[in-house]
């Protein structure tokens, strides 16, 4: 009976050790699960917070190019109306200039008429002529007088009412372009203040990041290297990045409470404001000239990004593509697109078969939000967003929507 009782003992003890063990093993990996859950939906909504500041940047900088090109039609349009009118004048100079030759005709035949007997001084020159021969002169004299005075005097006139038809016509299309630059400069304002709001959040989100970072900083090692590449990149771009993006936004948005010249000229100061310094930016514009797509990029690596850029002194992420490309005298980019606009162009490419040159994209296509270009190596360049500057970012730790080859 002991014997029984001491076996019965050892079974139950070996159950309630085998149950002990595997309830602790489903307790750590339940953990596990929960702060692999945890650190992705951190990294998820930090992205989709990056994702909303590029889109309302992207917005920003768009309505920043409409109105830059609505200025330039605008200024065309009034250099127009000017010339037209400068030809307004010149018309009636030249009215005025026949009226007082014909007055000057007309002075010099009433003083050989003389006093009039019909009330008509072209009849009474008729009725003046000495013989038959000198009624037919003056018949021809009169007829080729008053026909070319009539034709010239027409003819001005005609001149005189088209351009001031025309001024007409243009300044109403001038009128209609300077409201449609005020509407535009009123949807940047909009959108400037949703990028504020974006990088608020983003911001905010940052904390989370730092107060996390030393978790970030263990899945920046792990084996899954999509998720690796991601933390890093996360890490990589702590405060600094929140910060400056908070700072650009606040020296770029626009005031729009001025007139419309006002907004104009706040909207051309904006692609000058150079990003508050960061890590890695350049102060002197890069000289490109030639060589390739991917090389000017490259070369452009520290220029800050400016609303609407275009030029090597500032780009935004779109500007880049079209300043880089022009150097590098590639037809398609020798015209600026937005990142919506290219998000069309050339062929469509499978993100495991990219080359060098392809560009990224994130959005949709037709609807893009941010562009950049592929040099190779799992590794794009690209302008990201107010703050920061050209440089270059592995395609794990942001990884695009879809490629294009053009």
């Amino acid at each position: 009976m002991k014997f029984g009782r001491v076996v019965v003992s050892l079974g139950v003890a070996a159950l309630i050790g085998v149950s002990g063990v595997s309830l602790n093993v489903v307790s750590a990996a339940s953990s596990t699960d929960n702060a692999s859950q945890s650190s992705t939906s951190l990294i998820q909504k930090l992205q989709a917070a990056q994702n909303k500041v590029m889109k309302a940047s992207n917005d920003a900088s768009n309505l920043v190019t409409q109105i830059d090109e609505t200025q330039t039609a605008i200024d065309a349009t009034q250099t127009k109306i000017t010339a037209y009118q400068s030809q307004i004048k010149k018309a009636d100079a030249e009215v005025k200039s026949r009226r007082a030759v014909l007055r000057k005709q007309l002075i010099s035949l009433q003083k050989q008429v003389g006093n009039s007997v019909t009330g008509n001084i072209y009849f009474d020159f008729m009725l003046n002529a000495k013989d038959f021969s000198d009624l037919i002169s003056r018949g021809f004299t009169v007829n080729k007088l008053n026909q070319a005075s009539q034709e010239a005097l027409q003819a001005v006139q005609d001149a005189e009412a088209k351009a001031k038809t025309l001024s007409q016509e243009l300044t109403a299309k001038k009128a209609q372009l300077v409201a449609s630059k005020a509407k535009l400069t009123a949807s940047k304002a909009q959108f400037d203040a949703a990028a504020k709001q974006a990088t608020a959040d983003a911001a905010s989100l940052q904390k989370q990041v730092d107060a996390n970072k030393a978790k970030l900083t263990a899945l920046a090692t792990s084996n899954n290297k999509a998720t690796a590449a991601t933390a890093k990149a996360l890490v990589d771009s702590a405060a600094p990045q929140a910060k400056s993006v908070s700072a650009a936004t606040k020296s770029q948005v626009s005031k729009t409470t001025g007139s419309a010249s006002v907004a104009v000229q706040v909207a051309h100061r904006t692609r000058a404001v150079a990003a508050p310094s960061t890590t890695g930016s350049r102060s002197v514009a890069p000289s490109l000239h030639g060589g390739s797509l991917v090389a000017n990029a490259l070369a452009m690596q520290g220029v800050p990004y400016v609303y609407g850029g275009k030029t090597a002194a500032g780009v935004d992420c779109s500007g880049l593509v079209y300043v880089a490309g022009r150097a590098a005298g590639i037809p398609a980019f020798s015209t600026y697109h937005t990142s919506q606009a290219l998000s069309s162009m050339g062929k469509m490419v499978s993100l495991s078969s990219l080359q060098p040159g392809d560009l990224l994209f994130w959005g949709g296509v037709g609807s893009a939000y941010h562009v950049a270009i592929y040099v190779g190596g799992g590794t794009y360049v690209h302008a990201p967003k107010p703050g920061d500057h050209v440089h270059t970012a592995s395609i794990n730790g942001w990884r695009p929507n879809f490629a294009r080859r053009i």
